[in-house]
């Protein structure tokens, strides 16, 4: 199980790292689970696109992580296929992304985070 405060994997300029791919990826998926469970309430759930990122017996695990907004405040993400992939994101309430998926927009104004 991973336990994750975003902000310890984000850049000086509270973003995405530019300087290590790796981290960079692991933080655009904790990113996504946020989008997904931040609107939430309490006990409440929602199937994601975001995908296992687990190997069970040696083959990728084909599920996808559903997201429950814990009582405490935390977002806990599972994989519902293998059960393996588990995350618990804490500290996620003043990230980018916790407003939400960013709402639809026209061209001419672009995408906003509020």
């Amino acid at each position: 199980m991973l336990f994750v405060d975003p902000w310890h994997w984000m850049s000086e300029d509270e973003w995405f790292p530019d300087d290590n791919p790796t981290l960079r990826k692991n933080l655009l998926r904790v990113a996504r689970l946020i989008e997904y469970g931040a609107e939430l309430e309490p006990r409440e759930m929602r199937l994601t696109l975001v995908e296992c990122t687990k190997r069970p017996n040696r083959k990728p695990c084909t599920g996808f992580m559903v997201v429950v907004k814990e009582p405490e405040g935390t977002i806990y993400a599972e994989c519902m296929t293998c059960k393996k992939d588990q995350v618990v994101i804490s500290n996620w309430e003043t990230t980018p992304w916790a407003t939400g998926i960013c709402p639809p927009c026209s061209p001419e104004t672009g995408p906003r985070w509020d």
